[in-house]
């Protein structure tokens, strides 16, 4: 073993811009209870057509929804209970 860790050698420059919007613009807290997502959650960015979404899941009350960024603010679904 040589205590390396496992890992890209380089990184892919075409794909920075993306990683850093997904860095910037990804829910940090659920929107139903406040609890931060990071390590209490599953949130998780897709595309549709245009629109881009996060799919997110909280850990600390179970809500389960999307987040579509929409400028300085978002718009959020939050599924029938």
């Amino acid at each position: 073993m040589t205590g390396r860790t496992a890992g890209p050698a380089t990184v892919d420059r075409r794909f920075a811009a993306d990683a850093e919007a997904h860095r910037r613009d990804a829910p940090r807290f659920c929107p139903r209870c406040g609890t931060g997502l990071a390590g209490a959650g599953i949130v998780t960015e897709f595309w549709e057509a245009d629109d881009r979404r996060f799919y997110c899941w909280c850990g600390g009350c179970g809500w389960a929804g999307e987040v579509t960024p929409s400028g300085p603010g978002v718009i959020g679904h939050e599924p029938e209970h």
